[in-house]
């Protein structure tokens, strides 16, 4: 796949890296298709945008480069790319516990709230560097 060639990456090749860089794990297949078949519904005729490509021919951090973007009021493509693939996958059972916490456990949610905010702030520089190192803006 070439970095800043003429082809763009493919659907199914955004929805196995998204998956992969957001959920550290290989993208079942139906998840894949359903992507596809999502973004064809909602965005028919939209060409990915230069940084959407290189996110993906690089295989860059998506959550950093995103939050950086967004941060500048950029890169809402993206954005909108993650969402699709984040509604398709939180109704799935094995996602459960990525996006709902069902224990009580206040102190393991307090120390978690912790790292989180600790790994938001790295989130940002990482995100940062990779988007002027790559030229994503």
């Amino acid at each position: 796949m070439p970095l800043d060639g003429a082809s763009s990456p493919s659907l199914a090749d955004e929805a196995r890296h998204f998956h992969a860089s957001l959920f550290s794990r290989n993208a079942d297949p139906s998840v894949v298709t359903r992507y596809e078949a999502a973004h064809r519904q909602a965005f028919p005729n939209e060409i990915p945008s230069a940084a959407v490509t290189r996110v993906v021919a690089r295989r860059l951090d998506v959550e950093a480069v995103e939050f950086a973007l967004r941060r500048r009021g950029a890169g809402r493509q993206l954005t909108r790319k993650i969402q699709v693939l984040c509604y398709l996958v939180e109704v799935r059972s094995d996602y459960f516990s990525l996006f709902l916490n069902d224990a009580d456990a206040r102190t393991r949610a307090w120390l978690a709230l912790a790292g989180e905010t600790l790994r938001t702030g790295w989130k940002l520089v990482k995100g940062e560097f990779l988007v002027r190192r790559h030229g994503l803006l």
